[in-house]
């Protein structure tokens, strides 16, 4: 279980530093003008919550992580900064923190633990093509193209445009647990 806590507090630290970077990267793509851009920033910090409050839910402990320093750049660069972010998070932090706890996976604890992180896991892959998405749109000097958007309540995962699949790609909840974001 001590595995699974230590992971945990790790990975609460990551995503609250995350937030804290995401709500400043919203700000400064707002003031470039770029209102969509600034609004996927925006819903990715109320995603990187609902992580945090998945991995304290399953600590049952209370923690206060440290958080670090945020460095603003150009909304170009903070998008290149996330998008390697969200990748190194899904390809290498989650992984290595889901084989780590293996051995607690049979406990109760362990398998939210380990649900958890799992979801996190998928949703920042899903994070990683939409910061993609952003990304592209800004080389051809334009905003993102954004219709709607919208966030699973339960796991983070963020749709935008077209919310057409009756549950939720990630974590296989209702639709009903997705909310709007801002445009619709």
């Amino acid at each position: 279980m001590e595995k699974s806590k230590e992971a945990l507090r790790v990975l609460i630290t990551g995503e609250s530093n995350a937030i804290k970077t995401y709500e400043i990267f919203s700000q400064k793509a707002y003031e470039d003008n770029y209102e969509n851009i600034g609004l996927l920033f925006e819903v990715l910090a109320k995603a990187e919550r609902i992580h945090v409050k998945n991995h304290l839910h399953a600590l049952e402990e209370d923690f206060e992580p440290i958080l670090d320093d945020v460095t603003i750049q150009s909304t170009m660069e903070n998008l290149q900064s996330a998008i390697i972010a969200e990748t190194e998070e899904s390809k290498k932090l989650y992984p290595k923190y889901i084989k780590y706890i293996k051995s607690e996976c049979k406990s109760e604890f362990g398998k939210v633990a380990k649900l958890s992180m799992v979801w996190a896991q998928k949703v920042e892959k899903e994070h990683a093509k939409l910061l993609t998405l952003a990304l592209k749109a800004l080389k051809s000097r334009e905003d993102l193209q954004l219709k709607s958007i919208y966030l699973c309540q339960v796991c983070g995962n963020i749709v935008i445009n077209d919310l057409t699949d009756n549950v939720c790609s990630v974590c296989g909840h209702d639709r009903q647990f997705f909310s709007s974001m801002g445009r619709d």
